[in-house]
Order: C-alpha cells, then structure tokens, then sequence
C-alpha cells in the first residue's frame, strides 16, 4: 500500500562518519556532545536520507528490528558497542521516528575491508 513503510531495507554507512566519541565536556553552555561526535552524527543522517525513500521515518511507530555488520578499516582493536549511539541518534526521524523504538538489535564484526570500510545495516518492523 502507497506510504507504507516497507517490511525490510537496508542502508550503508562509511566508516568515515563513525564515531565514538561522544564525551560530554563542561563549557559555558553546559554539558555538550563533541564537534567530531556532532558532525559525524549529521553525516551519518544525510547519508541515511538520501538512501531510504519517503515517508521518513520508514517506521514512524512500532518495533524496529536492527541489524548491523561492521567491516573495519584494520585490524586495530575497536569495539562497535561505542559506534551504536551515533548511528542510533542519526537515524532518528529517519528509519524510526525514536531510537526507544528499537526492540531488538543485533551487531557482528563483518572482517576487514580496507578499501571500503563501513557498517551495513539492515531494519525490519518488529510486530511481535
């Protein structure tokens, strides 16, 4: 049916826009997310927009099942718990309207790709 969200899509993202770097540091203003961490973030968001048709959000209510497989630049030690805060803030009004919408999300080392680091991340509605 025309502007429904589909049952399942997928997007990639460059490791380039990854983060994790989220520390609050005290300024003038308060407790404020890092410059890097900000501009990642939007990053993150203009690549998603432009790869997941409208309606956005894709999922405007419900469960969102979240599937991510991260393909690292080298073999450096790295933990992809730290990058899942900036994807799911990206994608917020995006895939789902609200990342409190992901009920079940999954994430694997993919190996390594040196040419084209990234993370590819598949969505499906959770109706259970």
């Amino acid at each position: 049916m025309p502007g429904e969200a589909e049952a399942h899509y997928d997007i990639v993202l460059p490791w380039d826009c990854l983060v994790a770097d989220n520390r609050r540091f005290m300024g003038g203003r308060g407790h404020v997310l890092t410059a890097r961490y900000r501009n990642g973030k939007k990053l993150a968001e203009t690549l998603a927009v432009a790869q997941i048709k409208e309606p956005r959000p894709r999922h405007p209510e419900g469960g969102v099942r979240m599937r991510l497989s991260f393909f690292m630049p080298d073999k450096r030690r790295r933990d992809p718990n730290n990058l899942l805060k900036l994807i799911a803030d990206a994608l917020e009004g995006v895939a789902y309207a609200d990342d409190k919408q992901i009920t079940d999300l999954c994430w694997k080392n993919a190996g390594l790709d040196r040419e084209h680091p990234r993370v590819e991340i598949s969505f499906e509605a959770d109706d259970g």
